[in-house]
């Protein structure tokens, strides 16, 4: 992995393991009498997957696949200059786009087309060359509906990310109830920590970027479960400038 494609990768949230808590049922009849209580099951708690046996570029690879082979996850990234919540799939995306100052979009992708409904900070940056507020289309022939859409990241399915420079494996940590396995990369002298789950399937469930917000955090989730993208209606096409 070279260092553009380290920068990128965290441009790139938990998946979580279902533990069901005890639940106590109890209502009362109307002569005031207390009904007999039921517990839910307790769902059995994820296995350990054994992956913090292998070394660091190897766990980093194992849970870029496993992220991919998944088929689709909610990504949300945190950076300096944008926050994105998406949900993706190799043929789907759909969710918002937020460059902070320079204004918001949502986007839609189903298959080669691309839909955008920009706010209206970010059509005045364009120069009112799109308007607000209106859904436009386009496909990635098209320079602008390509650069709105270069922040689905899309490949991470087709192409999953292999490591191709020094990763450090630490110690195994607890985030959000699971134990994951954390793999760090250091990028322009700052580093940023991969934590993939060491329970059950081995996916990657974060980038921990905190100490380079020019990278930014990201948090995985919602592995496996359909997109849901829907053509937006009331469209115009993009201009072509």
């Amino acid at each position: 992995m070279n260092n553009s494609t380290a920068r990128r990768l965290p441009l790139a949230a938990l998946a979580c393991t279902a533990v069901l808590l005890t639940l106590t049922a109890c209502n009362n009849d109307s002569a005031g009498t207390s009904k007999s209580t039921e517990q839910a099951p307790m769902a059995p708690p994820a296995k350990a997957n054994g992956i913090e046996e292998l070394p660091a570029a190897d766990i980093y690879n194992k849970a870029m696949r496993t992220n991919a082979e998944a088929g689709s996850f909610r990504e949300r990234m945190d950076r300096s200059d944008a926050v994105t919540d998406l949900r993706l799939s190799a043929t789907e995306c759909t969710g918002t786009v937020d460059k902070k100052q320079r204004g918001s979009f949502e986007i839609v992708v189903k298959g080669s087309d691309i839909f955008a409904k920009l706010d209206q900070t970010l059509a005045k940056e364009l120069d009112n060359q799109v308007p607000d507020a209106q859904w436009i289309h386009g496909t990635r022939d098209n320079a602008l509906m390509k650069a709105l859409a270069s922040y689905c990241h899309q490949e991470q399915f087709t192409h999953p990310y292999t490591a191709s420079t020094t990763m450090t494996k630490k110690a195994i940590r607890e985030t959000g109830g699971h134990r994951a396995v954390p793999v760090e990369l250091v990028s322009g002298g700052k580093p940023m920590t991969y934590l993939v789950s060491a329970d059950g399937t081995s996916n990657l469930l974060s980038v921990d970027s905190s100490d380079n917000t020019e990278a930014g955090d990201i948090t995985y989730s919602d592995f496996g479960k359909p997109v849901g993208a829907t053509t937006p209606t009331n469209v115009v096409e993009a201009p072509s400038h």
